[in-house]
């Protein structure tokens, strides 16, 4: 993939918005704690991250597959950069409100939503089913090695500038990624079939994602796995403060996400040979399993550096699920039905079990405590576990 520069330059578009995300992940929910002190309120930013999928889902994937996919991309980036500069204007005027915060969470969420349509079916136009998987592992290695340095540079952003004053950051990258994609030469829609209807084209992506018995269990799976990665994502800045009485400008707030990060890492390292070595259906089984004894670990730690541990093997096993499961579902969808089977998928999965996750978890983290918020938004990953090794052929 290195030779494609055409590849090259979406590559980098995706590399550079997601350092600049990475960075606002992390100043975003502390900016949120610091003004409200609420574990609800900070998990509402994770659930407004993935909520718009099940808003938009549908639309969205019907419509861009009907759309030029490079000019989708574009304006959504160019949005999302303007959303995310309000806040450190905001911040420079003493107009910075919780209520604020949402809107920018769930405004650029609601904008990624049409991008990942775009995307998604932009990444095997662009190099071919053939190349497809490393073409996958090359843009999430490379977006998760950046997610190992960010948060850390984050914390230390943080505290020399302030966490709004660190989101602008995100919006320069968002701008950067507009130029690049705008740059890609080579067509991202290779083929434009006539639509018959709006109805009839989302209806076409659901009856096939229900249809086809693979993408639907890679899909049911996918739920249990997003809920409890949504109380995790949502928890995350919660479980420092609270459990390990970490302060809200410390640095170490920024080593469990790059600790996250550097689990997804490996595990995109390793996909290759475990996706050669074991079939998808028991890849997917394994690493639902796993996550279940991660979060029993997570939830009943005690020392700083075996959190540390614990928050990297999640971000193993879940990226392993994650990973696994999107590659299956982009090579058995013909590329007409791309964008709107892969934007249904993760409606269902990422649309309604994260949002769904991280609410709870942060109800439960208030009302009991985050390590109970643990154990308990780890039960649909048991029964999803429990389901894959059901149907994982001897």
């Amino acid at each position: 993939m290195r030779a494609d520069r055409e590849f090259g330059k979406l590559w980098l578009a995706r590399v550079i918005s997601t350092a600049g995300s990475a960075v606002s992940g992390v100043a975003l929910p502390v900016l949120m704690y610091s003004l409200t002190g609420s574990a609800v309120h900070t998990a509402a930013l994770a659930a407004l991250t993935a909520a718009p999928y099940l808003v938009f889902g549908l639309l969205a994937g019907a419509l861009v597959d009907r759309m030029h996919r490079r000019t989708v991309m574009v304006v959504t980036d160019l949005v999302s950069a303007g959303l995310l500069a309000s806040v450190p204007v905001a911040a420079s005027a003493s107009a910075l409100t919780p209520s604020h915060l949402l809107l920018v969470a769930g405004g650029v969420a609601s904008v990624n939503v049409w991008f990942d349509a775009a995307n998604f079916g932009a990444v095997p136009a662009l190099v071919g089913c053939e190349n497809l998987a490393r073409a996958n592992s090359a843009i999430w290695s490379a977006s998760t090695a950046v997610h190992i340095a960010a948060p850390s540079a984050a914390g230390v952003l943080i505290a020399a500038i302030g966490a709004a004053g660190t989101m602008a950051l995100d919006a320069l990258s968002f701008a950067v990624s507009a130029v690049l994609v705008r740059m890609i030469l080579r067509p991202l829609n290779p083929s434009r079939e006539p639509r018959i209807s709006l109805k009839a084209d989302i209806r076409e992506g659901l009856e096939f994602l229900w249809r086809e018995p693979t993408v639907r269990l890679f899909t049911g799976l996918g739920i249990g796995q997003a809920i409890a990665g949504g109380a995790v994502s949502g928890l995350i800045v919660v479980y420092a403060f609270r459990v390990f009485d970490v302060p809200e400008n410390d640095p170490r707030v920024g080593v469990l996400f790059s600790a996250l990060a550097a689990g997804s890492f490996a595990a995109i390292v390793l996909m290759p040979a475990i996706s050669d070595s074991c079939p998808p259906r028991r890849v997917t089984t394994i690493g639902l399993s796993a996550g279940v004894a991660v979060l029993g670990l997570l939830a009943g730690v005690q020392l700083w550096w075996l959190a540390v541990a614990g928050t990297a093997l999640w971000g193993l096993t879940s990226t392993i699920v994650i990973v696994n499961g999107l590659t299956v579902r982009q090579l058995v969808t013909p590329d007409r039905l791309q964008g709107r089977v892969n934007l249904v998928g993760r409606m269902v999965t990422f649309g309604i079990g994260q949002p769904t996750g991280a609410l709870a978890g942060g109800v439960l983290a208030d009302a009991l405590s985050v390590r109970a918020a643990l154990v308990i938004t780890a039960l649909p990953l048991v029964f999803a576990a429990l389901f894959g090794w059901s149907r994982v052929r001897p």
